[in-house]
């Protein structure tokens, strides 16, 4: 015997999903927006200066506006409805997004560490450095508000792509702090401040390349979240007539997961009290999981000798 159940019961988790997508779409609409004034205002301020942590700044920011555009376009298309084609729908693309920003982080790295690496042993001169400072200050700032927003509601919705990106913005934030301390010291004098400074901002970005490409690529090869899985086994015990959960296998598809489980009931219930225990179980699991997961449960017969033999023990 088998059953199915996606979102909670019809409307409930499908609606919840549509909303949570709305949210991810507005965060990413006014973080791009957010991220694009900071970017076009330091780049006119880079127009009249020449600090090179400041170009590596700008130009990572630049990447981060392209960056949280696809993501934006990954949570477009996971609203799509399931097909034929595509039977567990689309919400792949949003770790698809996630693993696009991680390679957009890297290409950012290389090229601040290359610029930087080119201005040691060059005797440059900075204009105005007092615009680099006034630059930094307005990254910064610019960066962790979008941050902030990127960074909760993707929490709220359980988005991994979503909090990538908002981490990626908060490190943006910090490495603007350090084109604030090459603008003094290059008021200073301390030209070789810009170059190092550059160098250390490079560095940051691929330390941020690592925690947030680690948790994507984690979810597109179908890594399995072990706190999650003790929470379902631990909701299962509670569900009456379960007597053993065979088998649960979890797939991360971008904010959702696909449970499917083999559940032991004991031989002798009858055909409808075994049902009725599956849909228990299926909503408890759905309580615990996000908006628009899908939770399929095959049932075996449970003998008084033991676990049904044909899966091994789960619980």
């Amino acid at each position: 015997m088998a059953a199915r159940a996606e979102g909670a019961h019809g409307h409930t988790h499908v609606s919840t999903f549509a909303a949570s997508t709305g949210e991810g779409v507005w965060a990413l609409k006014w973080g791009t927006a957010g991220l694009a004034a900071t970017t076009a205002l330091q780049l006119v301020l880079l127009l009249f200066s020449g600090s090179v942590a400041l170009l590596g700044d700008t130009l990572h920011n630049g990447v981060d506006v392209a960056g949280t555009a696809v993501v934006w376009a990954a949570f477009r298309l996971s609203r799509r409805a399931r097909s034929d084609r595509f039977s567990y729908g689309y919400h792949r693309f949003e770790d698809f997004a996630g693993l696009f920003v991680v390679v957009l982080i890297l290409a950012g790295a290389g090229l601040v560490l290359f610029e930087s690496a080119m201005a040691f042993g060059h005797d440059r001169e900075v204009a105005r450095p007092w615009l680099a400072l006034a630059a930094g200050a307005i990254g910064f700032l610019g960066n962790e508000g979008v941050a902030q927003l990127k960074i909760r509601t993707g929490r709220r919705i359980s988005s991994a792509a979503l909090v990538a990106d908002g981490l990626h913005s908060r490190t943006d934030g910090l490495t603007s702090l350090g084109v604030v301390a090459a603008g003094i010291g290059l008021l200073l004098g301390a030209t070789w401040l810009d170059a190092s400074i550059g160098l250390v901002i490079g560095l940051v970005i691929l330390w941020t390349a690592w925690g947030s490409g680690r948790e994507v690529i984690l979810r597109l090869l179908d890594h399995s979240d072990p706190v999650l899985r003790a929470e379902l086994l631990g909701v299962a015990v509670t569900v009456p007539l379960v007597a053993h959960v065979n088998e649960l296998r979890l797939r991360q598809l971008g904010r959702t997961v696909h449970v499917v489980a083999n559940v032991c009931v004991p031989s002798d219930t009858p055909l409808g009290l075994a049902h009725d225990a599956a849909e228990a179980l299926q909503a408890a699991w759905l309580e615990d999981l996000p908006p628009g997961s899908v939770v399929d449960i095959h049932l075996d017969p449970y003998y008084p000798n033991g676990v049904h033999a044909g899966h091994p023990q789960a619980m």
